[in-house]
């Protein structure tokens, strides 16, 4: 059997993504793979680490990871060196991509499925079946509607704000994700284990909430109110403050910033996909990324004051609103 690597996001979508290539390829634990978890900005670094390793029939899965501006090339340069090993690459996502880049990427040999009517769990339940001929079972069908319910700000499915929770602790979460990605492809959507991990979730998440808050700075620009946070490891998640920021200070962007320049924003009524993109990431309309350099000053004053961070960081955003154009979500429909 030809070795399966799966490079995958690091969320509760790039883990059902991971889960649910393996059981439509009837593999039945995580170890019958390689599974490296990437963001969009260092998927060139992850998949340099692979290139020593690749043979002629393998097969290579990205998921739920779209490209930064600033790595794009080189992505694009490593994928050309792996399909010509012979390595068949399959890339999933439901991202807002480049037109160009699609052509550019399927050009090399790569089948590249883009949908962004769903989440990247379900692009691959959708098309990974497809392609092989395949339909998709009921608990992938169900898998997809607890994902996407969560990925895509739903909330619908009573699962999802739980899963979504527990598959995100940060207690060993390389073998932990590997333990979810095995309960999921063994037709588990919860059980005791993941209920304790929840438990422990909500614990740290309500002890952290009260920090993030002391960190938060809010702007006013062109009729935009922007509310930025600082977050350091652990709970909450990203997508959890943004929506605490955005009730609580009734923003239109969140913005969540981590100490070594990672920026995660949020909105319900802004394209930031147009602003991540500008500071060299991307994502989604409403949920998008990118990593921002942050001046070693900024750096040292923020450890004595947090505020000074997000200060910085609401500079950053507001500077990009005075360039970008059409960044209102009124007539835009889908995520």
């Amino acid at each position: 059997m030809n070795h399966l690597y799966i490079i995958t996001h690091t969320d509760l979508d790039g883990i059902g993504s991971a889960a649910s290539i393996l059981r439509i390829l009837g593999r039945k634990r995580s170890r019958d793979a390689t599974i490296l978890y990437a963001e969009p900005y260092n998927i060139h670094e992850i998949l340099e680490s692979l290139l020593g390793y690749f043979e002629s029939g393998d097969l290579l899965v990205v998921a739920d990871l779209g490209l930064n501006e600033e790595n794009k090339a080189r992505v694009f340069e490593l994928l050309e060196s792996i399909v010509h090993k012979g390595v068949r690459v399959e890339w999933y996502d439901h991202h807002v991509w480049d037109p160009n880049d699609i052509t550019k990427i399927m050009g090399l040999g790569v089948s590249i499925y883009i949908d962004r009517a769903t989440c990247a769990t379900g692009v691959v339940v959708r098309y990974a079946t497809r392609s092989r001929g395949l339909e998709p079972d009921k608990f992938l069908i169900e898998l997809e509607d607890v994902v996407c319910s969560a990925d895509l700000w739903r909330w619908s499915n009573p699962l999802s704000p739980k899963l979504f929770r527990a598959a995100g602790s940060r207690e060993e979460r390389v073998e932990w994700r590997g333990k979810v990605i095995d309960k999921i492809v063994d037709g588990k959507l919860w059980d005791e284990e993941l209920e304790a991990k929840l438990e422990e979730y909500m614990n740290q998440e309500l002890r952290n909430i009260a920090k993030i808050i002391d960190t938060v700075y809010v702007s006013e620009f062109n009729n935009y109110r922007i509310a930025v946070a600082l977050k350091d490891e652990g709970p909450p998640s990203n997508s959890i403050i943004g929506a605490l920021l955005i009730a609580r200070y009734k923003a239109h962007i969140a913005g969540i910033i981590r100490p070594n320049g990672g920026l995660s924003l949020r909105s319900r009524t802004v394209n930031v996909q147009k602003i991540a993109l500008r500071l060299g990431g991307g994502g989604h309309m409403k949920a998008a990324g990118a990593k921002i350099k942050i001046p070693i000053i900024i750096s040292i004053l923020s450890r004595i004051n947090p505020k000074i961070l997000t200060w910085y960081t609401t500079r950053k955003i507001r500077g990009v609103l005075g360039v970008v154009k059409d960044i209102n979500l009124e007539a835009t429909s889908g995520y």
